[in-house]
């Protein structure tokens, strides 16, 4: 509104007799006041508005004003929420008028608004209003920040929907708005609702991130209601995701058995940088009578030895400098697979009993030049000094579960005898039950496997023959 420029300051001289001074008389204030009727049009009962009525100090000296005042009010609806006591010349000021409908009833009354203008020391301003029943809508809050949420864990808010009116209010619909992350959740009804005068209902929100979620951005919950004066309400839904690492075993290799490899987890990463990574490896698959374990399992490249032909799996989770713990593994396979052409394995369930494989070239007796055995372990078969056609006993396991491992890479023609001698019990009584089997690989294959139960020490097995190049294994199984 413009404001008014000062009224000039009338200087009038008199001729005084006896003295010859000036007199100087100042201009009064003058109030003007910018409307002569509010209409506050249809209220809820229970509920107020305010108007504003912009009073003007058109004078040369300050505007004063006295507490606005009201006739025709016997029910005080109308009453002031707030005015300026003091204009300034040239200024104006605003009274504030509230109206608060008791009953669902006309309401009429004049405001007086009186200063020290003397010729207009006061004003009238009519007042009007409808006073009618209805809910009133109140949202708290109006942000729900849900803080840092780990992924794969969940965040908790709420929001509760107030009826401050004087009648009922029905809730029509609530949702998310189109452009909030599915990461955002209504937890409670959605359905419509109706709330009593005073009544109160909360919304429950969850944000859920999960491992493939992004960063999610400001969402919103949308309430709409039939308050005609706030018929649409929204919440600010804000947090911060803590994504989680993602753990990588490194690629999937094929082994000798007996041969140490090294896997790989260095690959593994953080979107969001918390750096360094803390590993956890675990041995979760492995050939059905295998020792072997994973060592080093909380670095990087952890080692095993696959001491058995078969299939080894090894699952990595990963852990952030936040302590996030990756959310899904990472499983890499070691398939072990002989390079020899025919390899025997031997694997017993005692772990205190000592049994020795013995693998007999055609034409050789146990414990002989052409036994392969731990007193013999690279025995020269075929061509004199060609390794190649001769075997090995890899490995010798003095106690406990085993394996003993022969490997033999090219085999010559023949019939080979496996035996199969229960050294030690390690017992006084020298009694040790125990399952001992025996497998048979050609090219990698496992063609036969052959179970029997030892009682005690001193007991020779002969398990059965081996014919090559046919590569056909015979079962004996005799006990001495």
């Amino acid at each position: 509104m413009d404001r008014l420029y000062p009224v000039l300051v009338l200087l009038l001289c008199f001729a005084c007799p006896g003295c010859n001074e000036d007199v100087v008389i100042e201009a009064p204030p003058v109030m003007q006041v910018g409307i002569d009727s509010i209409e506050f049009g249809a209220i809820a009962v229970g509920r107020t508005v305010t108007r504003d009525v912009v009073v003007q100090n058109a004078g040369a000296s300050d505007l004063r004003l006295d507490q606005p005042s009201f006739l025709d009010d016997p029910d005080s609806v109308f009453g002031i929420d707030s005015y300026e006591a003091i204009i300034p010349p040239a200024s104006y000021g605003i009274v504030s008028v509230a109206f608060s409908p008791s009953d669902i009833i006309r309401f009429e009354g004049i405001m007086l608004i009186t200063g020290n203008d003397r010729d207009n020391p006061v004003a009238e301003v009519s007042l009007g209003g409808d006073g009618y029943r209805q809910g009133a809508i109140e949202i708290e809050p109006d942000l729900i920040d849900f803080g840092t949420v780990n992924a794969g864990e969940v965040g908790l808010g709420e929001v509760f929907i107030r009826n401050i009116g004087s009648g009922n209010l029905l809730i029509t619909n609530i949702e998310l708005g189109p452009a909030t992350s599915s990461d955002f959740q209504i937890l409670s009804s959605t359905r419509p609702s109706t709330l009593a005068s005073g009544g109160e209902v909360s919304i429950r929100l969850a944000y859920r991130p999960g491992a493939e979620s992004f960063p999610p951005g400001q969402g919103r919950l949308m309430i709409d209601a039939a308050d005609p004066f706030q018929p649409h309400s929204e919440v600010t839904l804000v947090a911060n995701l803590n994504r989680a690492p993602v753990a990588d075993a490194g690629p999937d290799q094929d082994v000798d058995p007996l041969d140490e490899v090294f896997l790989d987890g260095s690959h593994s990463t953080d979107p969001d940088g918390d750096l360094p990574l803390s590993y956890a490896w675990t041995l979760v698959r492995k050939p059905e009578g295998s020792s072997s374990v994973l060592f080093n399992t909380a670095t990087a490249q952890p080692g095993l030895i696959p001491d058995l032909v078969g299939v080894y799996e090894a699952e990595l989770f990963v852990t952030d400098s936040t302590d996030l713990r990756s959310l899904l593994p990472d499983r890499v396979v070691i398939t072990s697979v002989p390079a020899e052409r025919l390899l025997l394995e031997l694997v017993w369930d005692s772990p205190i009993a000592d049994l020795d494989l013995h693998f007999i070239a055609p034409g050789g007796a146990f414990g002989g030049l052409l036994d392969c055995f731990y007193g013999n372990r690279e025995p020269d078969w075929g061509d004199p000094g060609n390794p190649v056609d001769d075997p090995q006993l890899k490995r010798d396991d003095l106690m406990g579960f085993g394996p003993e491992t022969i490997g033999y890479n090219e085999p010559v023609g023949g019939t080979f005898q496996i035996l199969v001698d229960y050294f030690a019990a390690h017992t006084p009584s020298g009694q040790e039950p125990t399952t001992v089997s025996l497998r048979v690989f050609v090219d990698g294959i496992l063609v036969a496997e052959i179970v029997k139960r030892l009682d005690s020490q001193g007991q020779l097995w002969t398990v059965g023959t081996v014919k090559w190049p046919e590569g056909t294994v015979v079962e004996i199984d005799l006990l001495e």
